[in-house]
């Protein structure tokens, strides 16, 4: 499950949108999907672009907004070249939805920013200086580099059920399973549909002959699946998920039979997002490593 980004530009600055995601899909292309803005689809037919853009920072992992010399202002007297204002205002939504370490501005030396940019992790280049770009783009997969062992844990529902499910149902099996002195394997197996969670699990359990069975010898939670003839190889599926389910339908309210390009979206992001968590939350957690493993049902 790749994470995904977004590259902005004006239209005068796409040739250097689509070198910069030619760049990052060599660097970085075994873990990230880079969409830059004429090809992604953000801005839909029937849509009007904020709202297409509010969408776009709820489901991108980081942000890149290429800020090029293309209007000129006149300030105290002065003019100045400066980036495109739509551009400059999709950066402040970037910042705002993903922050400081994911939302990256790539700027042609020379543009005059916001005071409010100060602080912010910008990359300068020079058209007319060979080398400057590409420069300029390895300052910035640097910095996404500096993030790939790390996941975004803003208040999303996905954190907080990871979160939960972890420290409720996985930490306590490890460290109980650890504890007795037992070598085990847990499959933390991540559904294809969360709105029925449920079917998904027999679906799995049909294909892979298994017998649910208790942490305790009292028959106590948290309760686990272990493969028949495969003592103390574990898999889970979840079922916390169905929640995630339920608030999106109430975010989302569907007018349509099926789930929307938009909806299923979210969903992704969400799951990404549930799945790297619990990825760091098991690295850190020394019964867990090299023994809890997480998969995507393909």
């Amino acid at each position: 499950m790749k994470r995904k980004l977004f590259i902005g530009s004006s239209s005068e600055g796409l040739t250097i949108a689509t070198q910069l995601k030619q760049n990052i899909e060599t660097e970085c292309g075994s873990w990230i999907d880079s969409e830059v803005w004429n090809e992604s689809g953000v801005f839909s037919l029937n849509k009007n672009a904020l709202d297409s853009l509010v969408k776009a920072s709820r489901k991108y992992d980081y942000g890149i907004l290429v800020a090029t010399k293309d209007d000129i202002v006149k300030s105290r007297g002065k003019q100045s070249p400066v980036p495109r204002d739509n551009v400059m205002f999709e950066m402040g939504m970037f910042l705002g939805s993903l922050g400081l370490t994911r939302a990256f501005l790539l700027v042609e030396k020379g543009s005059k920013l916001p005071t409010d940019y100060n602080g912010v992790t910008v990359s300068y280049f020079e058209r007319s200086v060979v080398g400057s770009l590409e420069g300029a783009i390895d300052k910035i997969v640097e910095a996404f580099n500096s993030t790939r062992s790390s996941y975004n844990l803003k208040p999303i529902p996905s954190a907080a059920l990871a979160l939960g499910y972890f420290e409720s149902f996985v930490q306590p099996l490890a460290k109980k399973r650890v504890e007795q002195g037992i070598d085990f394997k847990l499959q933390i197996i991540l559904p294809q549909n969360i709105s029925d969670i449920r079917t998904e699990i027999n679906v799995y359990k049909n294909c892979n002959p298994s017998k649910e069975i208790s942490l305790y010898e009292d028959g106590a939670r948290p309760r686990v699946n272990e493969l028949e003839n495969h003592q103390h190889n574990y898999w889970d599926v979840p079922t916390t998920l169905s929640t995630l389910h339920r608030l999106m339908d109430l975010i989302l309210p569907s007018t349509e039979i099926g789930t929307t390009p938009e909806k299923r979206d979210w969903i992704d992001h969400e799951l990404r997002n549930f799945k790297g968590t619990i990825e760091m939350l098991v690295h850190q957690c020394t019964a867990c490593k090299g023994r809890v493993f997480v998969f995507s049902l393909a």
